[in-house]
């Protein structure tokens, strides 16, 4: 199954995913507050705390009063109402947990936290790195707070040195959301260039639950991709999205699939380097999509171990679900070139013979099985034969 687009994804969450959200986290009001509800009420928050600066704003811009003892009252009052202003806006931070407003894909911006709360930090997903011209800092993975005011709100993170935060990268999708459903966790961060610039990116795979479906409920991949322009990230929409169609909904994406794919798509030379597709890949569940779900699963599985870039061992394994046949190709061996290996079987388990043809594409394995010649002694007509399309990876 192909990936969907946020765009679609965002029209399917609904009351229902955020009402779920927060059955999920305890919320004690879920039959009182609709989705919309609280939207309202964030956004309501949001004018009042910039009502109330262009209200500070307006009171340091009054006009200059003539004579030196005009001079000071005004400057006392403007100080006294900075300091007040400073003082709100630092106790609306600590008790709402507000952060920065930003442009999806543009710089952070707005007002930095004063501080994290150490208990929502991904350790697992925190490092420490030197990074291009941000030096030595600390990249943090920050879990969002989903008791407060936006039930859909996003993971953040962070560049931190010591205690200090450097910056915030931009939310990918409005409101302080992602547009693709519920967040789940984390599941990788990789520091690579993906732009052949010379400076390494942040790569981001996080996952997600959309609430609606069959598939609502499973958590799957969102790669983002973050460009590093010097004293601020880009969100590359694009890219990323260009990405997210090559993972299936159901796939184990691992961080060494995304690097692949980052190679193959961004235009950064042909791939010659095959040991990320080292593992056990399947047949997707929609290539038995005819079945009911009370017949059996066919399972048509590939084994591969790849090593020196392109050395290629491994074995087929097939079994049909009806009746439990069983075929395999072992000890299969050659060197990928171009994407491709050929390799002649003498035997499936049923005495049949072919060619097997394996393509490695950015994010699955084909293999179409040519001149395949059955045993006459094979009345059941069964062994390794067609075309198997491995997408899920184990």
């Amino acid at each position: 199954m192909n990936y969907r687009s946020k765009k679609s994804i965002k029209g399917t969450v609904g009351i229902a995913a955020a009402v779920m959200l927060l059955a999920g986290c305890g919320g004690s009001d879920i039959e009182s507050r609709t989705e919309d509800t609280e939207k309202d009420d964030a956004l309501q928050l949001q004018q009042n705390i910039e009502e109330q600066d262009r209200a500070e704003a307006g009171s340091e811009e009054q006009p200059e009063q003539s004579g030196q003892s005009g001079h000071q009252d005004q400057a006392e009052e403007q100080d006294q109402s900075g300091q007040q202003g400073q003082s709100e806006q630092a106790e609306r931070s600590d008790r709402q947990g507000q952060l920065p407003q930003q442009s999806p894909g543009g710089e952070s911006g707005g007002r930095l936290p004063g501080r994290l709360d150490a208990g929502r930090i991904l350790e697992e997903q925190s490092f420490q790195v030197v990074l291009n011209d941000w030096g030595e800092v600390r990249f943090v993975s920050y879990e969002p707070d989903h008791s407060g005011e936006n039930p859909l709100e996003d993971v953040t993170f962070y560049l931190l040195r010591g205690e200090e935060i450097l910056y915030q990268f931009p939310y990918i999708g409005t409101e302080d959301t992602s547009d693709y459903g519920m967040y789940y966790d984390v599941k990788f961060v990789v520091f690579t260039d993906t732009n052949a610039d010379g400076k390494e990116d942040v790569v981001i795979g996080a996952e997600y639950m959309t609430g609606a479906g069959p598939q609502g409920a499973i958590p799957h991949v969102v790669v983002r991709i973050y460009e590093d322009y010097g004293d601020h990230f880009t969100y590359n929409e694009g890219f990323s999205d260009k990405i997210n169609d090559y993972l299936p909904w159901e796939s184990n994406v691992l961080a060494k699939d995304v690097k692949r794919l980052i190679q193959l798509t961004g235009g950064n030379g042909q791939l010659t380097d095959y040991e990320s597709y080292s593992g056990k890949w399947r047949v997707s569940t929609g290539y038995v999509a005819a079945y009911e779900e009370t017949a059996p699963v066919s399972r048509n599985e590939l084994t591969c171990q790849i090593t020196n870039g392109n050395e290629f061992s491994g074995s087929l394994f097939t079994e049909q679900g009806m009746t439990q046949r069983i075929a395999s190709v072992d000890e299969i061996t050659g060197t990928i070139q171009n994407g491709e290996l050929f390799y002649d079987f003498t035997d499936d388990g049923w005495g049949g013979t072919g060619t097997l043809h394996i393509t490695f594409l950015p994010n699955q394995i084909n293999i179409d099985v040519l001149n395949h010649q059955m045993a006459e002694e094979n009345a059941s007509g069964y062994g390794i034969s067609g075309m198997y399309e491995m997408k899920i990876r184990e």
